[in-house]
Order: C-alpha cells, then structure tokens, then sequence
C-alpha cells in the first residue's frame, strides 16, 4: 500500500467514525506505530487526551467548549497541545481559584500527575485554603493585591501555623529586618529560605510576607 492510498483510507475512516482507535486504524492499514502517528499529523489529526491517547479524530470534526475540550463517548479532545497546556489554560481563563476536584470534572481525568509536572515546571501557582490546594489564575497569582485579598477572603490562618515554631518566626522576621526588599517569586523565596537557614515552608513565607506586607523594610 502506497503512502498517499494509506494516508486516504485512515483519513475516511476518521471522517466515517468521527472518532477512531488506532487499534481500529490498524486493522485496515499495515504500518509501524511510528508510521500512523505521523500520517495523522499530515492528515491533520489530533489524539485524545484521555484513553493514554489511544484515540484520535480530525480537527475539522470537534466543536470545542469554553474550555477547549470536546468530549466524543467520554473519549476527551482538546485544541491545545496536551493535558498539560489545556490545565494551565483553564485555570488562567478563571477569575477566581480553582482545585484540583474541579479540574478532574472538567478534563473528565485525575490531573494528580499532570498538576505536579507542571508545579515542578513552576507553570501554575497554588496555594492551601482550609484542607484543599486551590490553583491561581495569572491574573491573580502575579498581582499582589488580588492575591492578598485572596488569601484575605478565606481567612488564611495557615494549614502551617500548626507546625511553625516561634524561633522560626522570630528567624524569619530578623531575615527580613535585615534584608531591603524581597521579590515574591519561587527563585528568590529559595534563595531567601537557604540564605538565613530558615525552616518555614515556602508558599507559608509567601502568605506571610503578602499578609502583613513585609516585602519591603519600612522605617519607623
């Protein structure tokens, strides 16, 4: 079989099913893996997100949600790259924090690994309200006051207060006495953590240093 022959079989296949397996794809055709999932390229296809990717449909076929997302027999399809871009997307389209619950019943999927690439990845922001994480959009991860006010909403008394002893907090406030501004970032927070050997969680200094507005040493 000819590539061009191969190419128009999968192509009518996909456009007769909407939405085929790879194992249906190679019951008619004879190719390697590596083979169909470059032909799927040139036909202009896309995997699912669900399934491990076993499915795939023609980006001409699905009608994306707000989201992004189009669901064919809960086999999930989406217009972004992967899972990965399709979280940060729709935590940044929210106005407001979003958990992971939420974010499991919109991909249809658990996001547990997915969520942890990207943190890694330092691609999306959290922060611990209560017992759940709640994962930031942009807009308010990188404004200060939005952020603040937050945090200042849900009654932060951290989840850590419970495990930060006094000298930890007398050792935080003598670093910050000593140092002239301190930037709000992961980068610079590990910087400032190993610097002054302090022992208190990151995202816990974090909350700190916005709550009672110690980025920045104020003359008495």
């Amino acid at each position: 079989m000819d590539r061009n022959t191969r190419l128009n079989i999968i192509e009518k296949l996909i456009k007769d099913e909407r939405v085929c397996s790879f194992k249906q794809i190679f019951q008619r055709v004879e190719c390697s893996s590596v083979t169909l999932r470059r032909d799927v390229k040139v036909i202009d296809g896309i995997t699912s997100f669900t399934h491990g990717g076993e499915f795939i449909t023609l980006s001409m076929i699905p009608s994306f949600n707000e989201n992004g997302i189009w669901f064919y027999k809960k086999v999930g399809f989406t217009k972004f790259k992967n899972s990965l871009d399709l979280i940060v997307n729709v935590i940044n389209s929210r106005e407001n924090s979003i958990t992971k619950e939420t974010l499991d019943k919109i991909l249809g999927i658990d996001v547990y690994k997915q969520i942890h690439v990207l943190l890694g990845r330092h691609q999306i922001t959290r922060v611990k309200i209560g017992k759940k994480y709640h994962y930031l959009p942009a807009s308010i991860s990188k404004n200060r006051k939005k952020r603040l006010g937050l945090l200042n909403a849900n009654n932060i008394e951290e989840y850590y207060d419970a495990i930060v002893s006094s000298s930890d907090l007398v050792a935080l406030l003598k670093a910050i006495l000593v140092e002239k501004k301190i930037k709000i970032d992961v980068k610079n927070l590990k910087r400032f953590t190993k610097k002054y050997s302090l022992k208190i969680p990151l995202n816990k200094i974090e909350q700190l240093l916005l709550k009672y507005n110690l980025t920045e040493k104020k003359m008495p």
